[in-house]
C-alpha cells in the first residue's frame, strides 16, 4: 500500500515539475518574442510616413496601415541607406566570422596536437586574455585607427577578428574531450601532410563547436556598434546597425540573418550534443 502511495506522489511531483516547467518556459517565450512581434508590427503593420521637420531632419510619424501591405509598400521598405548598410554588414560579418573560426580552430589544433616548451603558458596567456574586457582595448584600437588613417575601412573590423581568445579556449576545450592523436599519428604514417590532417580530420571533428562558436561570432560582429558609429564616418561604409535608416525594412534586414544562421546551424549543435551523449 505505501508503494502505491509513493508512486502516486511521486507521480503528482513529476505532473507539477512538468506544468511549472511548460508555465516558465511560455512566460520566457513570450518576453523573447515579444521585441520581435513589435518590430513585425511596425514593418508590417504601419506606415511609416517621414515630414520634413524646421532642423533639417524628419519627423517620424507611424500610421496604422488598413489591410494588408502590397508588394509596392513592401520594396518601398528598403531604401538604398538600407541596403548599402546590409551590404556592408555582410562583408564585415561574414569575412570576420569565417576567418574567426578557421583560425580559432587552427591555434586550438596547435595547442592540443603538439608538444612545445611553451604550449602550457601560452594557454594560460589566452585565458587571461580571454578575461580583459574588449573595450579595454577598443580606446587604443580607435586612435591606431586614426593616426594610421585607417578609418572608413572595412577590413580594420575584419583582421581584428582573426584572434578572438573565447573562441580559441571553446574549442580547446572541446578538443580536449574528443581529439585522438593516434588518429593524428596514422594520417602522418599515410603521408598526409600538417594542414591536410587538420583540415580533413581536426575540422570535422570540431564542427559542433564550429557551429556553436559561428553563431555567437556571427552575432557578436553582426550587432558591433561602438567602435564602428566611432570610425566609420563615410555613409558609404557605415554598416547597416549604425546605419540610422528610419526604414522598416532596416529593422527587418538587421533581424533576419542572425535568424536564418542559427536555424541553419541548430542542427549541428544538436548533434554535438547527442554525439556526447553516447561517448559517455
Amino acid at each position: 500500500m505505501s508503494e502505491i502511495v509513493t508512486l502516486t506522489e511521486s507521480k503528482k511531483k513529476s505532473f507539477r515539475l512538468k506544468v511549472t516547467t511548460y508555465i516558465v518556459s511560455a512566460f520566457l517565450t513570450i518576453l523573447i518574442m515579444m521585441p520581435f512581434f513589435f518590430m513585425l508590427k511596425t514593418v508590417f503593420g504601419d506606415e511609416v510616413i517621414l515630414s520634413p521637420s524646421a532642423n533639417g531632419t524628419f519627423d517620424v510619424t507611424y500610421v496604422p496601415r488598413k489591410g494588408f501591405i502590397t508588394w509596392k509598400e513592401f520594396c518601398a521598405l528598403f531604401d538604398k541607406a538600407s541596403w548599402i548598410g546590409f551590404k556592408n554588414s555582410v562583408i564585415v560579418t561574414f569575412s570576420s566570422t569565417i576567418l574567426n573560426i578557421y583560425f580559432s580552430a587552427l591555434t586550438s589544433y596547435a595547442i592540443t596536437a603538439y608538444e612545445w616548451k611553451l604550449r602550457e603558458a601560452f594557454e594560460k596567456f589566452i585565458i587571461v586574455a580571454m578575461m580583459i574586457p574588449s573595450t579595454v582595448g577598443s580606446v587604443g584600437f580607435i586612435q591606431a585607427a586614426y593616426k594610421y588613417g585607417l578609418n572608413n575601412k572595412l577590413f580594420i573590423f575584419i583582421i581584428p577578428a582573426i584572434a578572438t581568445p573565447m573562441t580559441v579556449f571553446f574549442m580547446r576545450m572541446y578538443l580536449k574531450a574528443t581529439f585522438s592523436k593516434e588518429i593524428v599519428e596514422s594520417a602522418r604514417i599515410d603521408g598526409a601532410g600538417e594542414f591536410r590532417i587538420f583540415n580533413q580530420i581536426a575540422l570535422p571533428l570540431l564542427k559542433p563547436a564550429i557551429a556553436t562558436q559561428a553563431i555567437f561570432c556571427f552575432v557578436a560582429s553582426w550587432s558591433e556598434t561602438w567602435v564602428p558609429r566611432i570610425l566609420l564616418i563615410d555613409n558609404a561604409k557605415k554598416t547597416l546597425p549604425i546605419m540610422g535608416s528610419y526604414a522598416g525594412g532596416g529593422s527587418l534586414l538587421l533581424a533576419l540573418p542572425p535568424i536564418l544562421i542559427y536555424l541553419f546551424l541548430s542542427k549541428h549543435i544538436v548533434e554535438g550534443i547527442a554525439l556526447g551523449g553516447v561517448k559517455i
